[in-house]
């Protein structure tokens, strides 16, 4: 049974069920109302479990030559679980976390099929390119915000916090691979085969006629790019639940450290291009997150 809870990855999930009883705890308000309304929270809960899960097994069936590699105590390459049954498993969890919400509401169904769709897409052909790959995983890191608020019938506050989460994860994503660019560089000229997906193919594109070192280039300033452009829709979005009268002035006092933090992470982009650059931006962007979610929080209850 312990193979089958390891493709889960049950930590990677259960933050998103965290994030699910956030985007909940937004919508309800208080904690009495929020124990009065548990019966859909914990099928949100359950269901998204159920499919983060199901998508961490998938990815693990399609990436099992590169695991063969790069984690061979994974249970599928270590031969604790076959691929066959690994797949099997996987469709399992997706067809139960779907099922879940047709308890819940309509709108719940929706969500959980589209995030099942591209869990199952991502894994099989988006992972390895940079922008679609990492805008997806922007929306699915955010959705789960807007599942447990939908849960209970409200869309506003938690589709803000959605897209807040969503753009910054987006950046994230981007720059975790601005990070890992000159290593793909290098790794180019080894020609590493066995069915390992390079990052590489993130940036060079199969026409065009481009140099591999000026489609590096190009492909680094064009994801710069757009991370920055992320990051400054954030910003502005950002003060949005004050504006709107849905949160108190204390998610303001905490909100301007907050986006001081990503205006930060903008100068550093604009400003450097080395790899160490890029894992302090990484990493101040997480911070900046981590406050993002606490505004919210505060702007709630206070």
């Amino acid at each position: 049974m312990f193979p089958y809870l390891t493709l889960v990855r049950p930590l990677n999930a259960l933050m998103s069920v965290i994030a699910v009883v956030i985007g909940g705890l937004l919508v309800v308000g208080t904690e009495s109302s929020l124990f009065s309304n548990l019966y859909p929270l914990i099928l949100a809960m359950v269901s998204v479990f159920l499919i983060t899960g199901a998508g961490n097994a998938i990815n693990d069936y399609f990436d099992v030559d590169s695991d063969k590699i790069n984690k061979p105590k994974r249970p599928i390459p270590a031969g604790r679980v076959s691929k066959r049954k690994a797949l099997a498993f996987s469709v399992l969890l997706f067809v139960v976390g779907i099922l879940l919400t047709l308890l819940i509401n309509w709108a719940c169904i929706l969500i959980a099929v589209i995030n099942s769709i591209l869990l199952i897409v991502y894994s099989y052909s988006l992972q390895d390119r940079i922008l679609l790959g990492n805008i997806i995983i922007g929306y699915l890191v955010g959705s789960t915000f807007l599942f447990g608020g939908i849960a209970f019938g409200n869309i506003l506050l938690p589709l803000l916090l959605m897209l807040l989460a969503g753009l910054s994860t987006v950046t994230r994503e981007i720059v975790k691979d601005l990070e890992d660019i000159e290593g793909d560089r290098k790794s180019f000229l080894k020609k590493i085969t066995s069915g390992v997906r390079m990052r590489l193919s993130r940036f060079v594109g199969a026409k065009g006629g481009v140099g591999k070192e000026a489609g590096f280039a190009m492909g680094k300033g064009r994801a710069k790019t757009v991370a920055v452009l992320c990051m400054l829709l954030a910003i502005v979005i950002s003060p949005f639940p004050y504006t709107l009268g849905i949160l108190s002035f204390s998610y303001v006092l905490i909100l301007i450290p907050t986006d001081l933090i990503f205006i930060a992470t903008i100068i550093l982009l604009a400003t450097g291009s080395s790899k160490k650059t890029f894992s302090r931006t990484s990493k101040i962007i997480k911070a900046g997150m981590f406050l993002a979610l606490v505004a919210f929080i505060i702007g709630m209850i206070f």
